[in-house]
């Protein structure tokens, strides 16, 4: 028998039991699940986008719930599906239901919110609340809020040359102009929290690393290491 086969026919089970389970909640990049995953989430990204576009009470606020799957979409495929997501959604979405031309600075802001979200639910804590409040708070902020808002301050003074933004300071258009779209942040906020136990239950959420976890795969690891030892010094012999 092999050396190799030896080693195999050594590694404990449940060191293999727990890395299937493992595996088996999360996608891997560019894998038929994961792009189908990420096809799924785009659809209904479009879907919010649309309702968002019919919803636009003013230039700066709408009624939306998309951040809802922007955000289940970048814990879900990760930072390079989510921005993904995003960027279909916003560019279809405005193509479907044209309100003029496409603001690329939009866009953009868009991706770095897919992007940042998925780093955001990194975040090595044993709560998937505290995941999705962390990330969608610092992406409301910095997105929605911040750089959206300038993105928009931009387009309709340089681009669009608006007389309503000409003699407007961007700090002047932010404060009554966007502050309610933060009210709409957390309403989606919430509703992604809620449907945690529905993402738990269909298996979509990445498994949370406990410490006992770490620790018994840390135990596993050396305990192979010292059998593989073991087995070198009575192949040697």
């Amino acid at each position: 028998m092999s050396k190799n086969a030896q080693q195999e026919i050594a590694t404990p089970d449940k060191l293999n039991t727990s890395s299937r389970k493992v595996r088996s909640q999360q996608l891997t990049f560019g894998t038929t699940k994961w792009l189908a995953y990420t096809a799924l989430f785009a659809a209904l990204s479009i879907v919010m986008k649309l309702i968002g576009q019919c919803l636009t009470l003013t230039d700066s606020f709408k009624i939306t719930l998309i951040y809802v799957i922007w955000l289940i979409a970048a814990a879900v495929v990760g930072p390079i599906g989510g921005g993904t997501v995003c960027f279909v959604s916003d560019v279809l979405g405005a193509v479907i239901i044209p309100r003029g031309p496409i603001n690329p600075l939009l866009t953009l802001g868009c991706v770095l919110f897919g992007v940042t979200a998925a780093f955001c639910f990194k975040l090595p804590v044993k709560s998937y609340i505290v995941k999705f409040v962390f990330a969608g708070v610092v992406c409301s902020v910095l997105y929605t809020l911040l750089f959206d808002s300038f993105a928009i301050w931009v387009w309709c003074r340089y681009y669009l040359k608006l007389k309503s933004y000409i003699n407007k300071s961007f700090w002047v258009y932010l404060g009554p102009s966007r502050a309610m779209q933060l009210g709409v942040a957390a309403i989606n906020i919430a509703v992604t929290v809620a449907m945690i136990p529905l993402l738990l239950r269909l298996k979509l959420l990445p498994p949370l690393k406990k410490a006992s976890d770490a620790r018994a795969q840390r135990e596993t690891k050396q305990e192979i290491k010292n059998q593989e030892e073991t087995e070198n010094a009575q192949y040697l012999d």
